[in-house]
């Protein structure tokens, strides 16, 4: 065997995952014990009951509600279960797999947990038998529609449900939905893809959006009276009774090493560092798996940089109080760096939702009221969180600036901080990619536009989809 096959194989997609699933776990357990002594396993233990009975709506910070032990222990089962369903359908690695397990670890800290997860991949399950196809086919697109999990568990929390068919009825309802939706959910993403054109990396987060509108609508209906979604984190609890900034950014710290010295072990190299910051597709706009174009070395090495501007932007605004909602969108956008996102681009849309942010900042008087200036605002303030989460969230719109260019990437990330702060109350909570959601809409508002300003027909559907017979990937 070769040595360039050899280390294929051992820096493979599921190799590498695996490898930071468990230090994930591990990192969890060690934080725990330091921080509980001989009562960490209990913790644990208890940390967890409380994240799989939680309704787990959008914005609920797993760390502030269970704790940093039993938050990433948690994430990295979840993770670990996902990284199973894919290992069970015998899918080769690439970059939308590792965006996927990258979904998984990063919302394990704010509303995903095995228990609400699982029926969503039985249900993608029974659709691969139900069309006769195999499970391969569908469990990627399975994994990213986890976004669904709330879905899972809120209706045992529903009181007019709860009042008819009773608590463990509602348990059942919960899990029967998830299985419902996780067989649909391959049809539904089909369909969405279509309407942003493959500009919005979370597409799945678009339809499962829509779908969770849909089910609020029908508990409106029903009588059902609106919740979520929350804001619950680590800032709300308030300083000085549970801030993390230590562990949670040394876990960040970890993350980046951890690419940085797989893509050098795996072949990586700083002479490419163009090509690792400008990542670019291939023929069209849509394919984004750089890792199936650039191999291992460089795309991990990619990773590793996306790690270290999450860390250059959080410290470089005077060490921003992190959460788990932060850190579950920085492992999320580093995940990504082998399917669409890279340094320049995702700094783009990082850029135009600070600028949204310094224009609502400046526009609301009354966060002057106590003598807060800007950078304390987005350091410290409870609502502050809001431009962090979207920025690194909102590089799901990263193909966007690739394909329109920076200047107009900025103003599509301002459009898209605008969106995201709002959309979650139209789907209460349900829909954990909120930033998916809000990148859908601002793909249809923000294409017909850049388009009508168009004289020179730079960016018409032609250059999106160089082949008009080729179907759609």
């Amino acid at each position: 065997m070769s040595e360039n096959i050899l280390q294929s194989k051992i820096f493979a997609p599921y190799r590498v995952w695996g490898a930071l699933i468990a230090l994930t776990i591990t990192y969890g357990v060690v934080v725990a014990f330091l921080q509980h002594g001989a009562d960490g396993l209990n913790h644990i233990a208890n940390g967890l009951w409380l994240i799989f009975t939680s309704p787990a709506l959008l914005a609920t910070d797993y760390v502030a509600l269970a704790g940093i032990g039993p938050a990433f222990v948690n994430a990295g089962l979840t993770a670990l279960l996902s990284l199973g369903a894919l290992k069970f359908a015998r899918l080769e690695g690439s970059g939308p797999q590792m965006a996927a397990l990258a979904l998984a670890l990063g919302f394990g800290l704010m509303g995903k947990n095995p228990a609400n997860t699982f029926p969503i991949l039985l249900g993608a399950y029974l659709y691969s038998v139900f069309t006769k196809q195999e499970y391969k086919q569908h469990v990627t697109m399975a994994i990213f529609s986890l976004c669904l999990a709330p879905v899972v568990s809120q209706p045992a929390f529903i009181p007019e449900i709860v009042a008819v068919i009773g608590t463990t009825g509602s348990i059942i309802l919960g899990a029967f939905m998830g299985v419902f939706f996780g067989f649909i959910i391959n049809a539904m993403s089909v369909f969405t893809r279509k309407s942003h054109e493959g500009l919005n990396l979370y597409n799945v987060g678009w339809g499962a959006g829509l779908i969770a509108i849909a089910i609020a609508l029908l508990y409106n209906t029903m009588g059902v009276e609106q919740f979520g979604p929350v804001r619950y984190s680590l800032w709300d609890v308030g300083p000085g009774s549970g801030y993390y900034n230590f562990e949670l950014y040394a876990y960040v710290v970890i993350l980046t090493l951890f690419f940085l010295c797989i893509g050098f072990a795996s072949g990586g190299s700083l002479q490419n560092i163009k090509q690792i910051l400008y990542l670019k597709a291939s023929d069209s706009k849509f394919v984004n798996n750089f890792y199936a174009k650039y191999g291992q070395g460089t795309v991990y090495l990619a990773m590793g940089f996306l790690g270290i501007l999450a860390l250059t932007v959080t410290l470089g605004f005077g060490v921003v109080h992190l959460n788990g909602l932060i850190v579950g969108a920085i492992i999320s956008m580093v995940g990504w760096g082998g399917f669409g996102k890279t340094v320049a681009n995702a700094s783009v849309i990082i850029g135009g939702v600070f600028l949204g942010g310094i224009v609502r900042f400046f526009a609301n008087p009354y966060f002057f009221a106590d003598g807060m200036n800007f950078l304390t605002y987005i350091s410290t303030a409870q609502t502050g969180h809001a431009i962090w989460t979207a920025a690194f969230w909102g590089t799901c719109l990263s193909p966007a600036v690739r394909f329109f260019g920076w200047r107009w990437g900025l103003l599509i990330g301002m459009v898209h901080f605008g969106f995201v702060t709002s959309i979650g109350y139209f789907h209460w909570g349900q829909n954990l990619y909120n930033n998916g959601l809000a990148a859908g809409f601002v793909c249809m508002i923000m294409i017909p536009i850049i388009r009508a300003l168009d004289k020179k027909d730079k960016y018409g559907m032609e250059k999106v989809y160089p082949d008009p017979e080729r179907k759609l990937p």
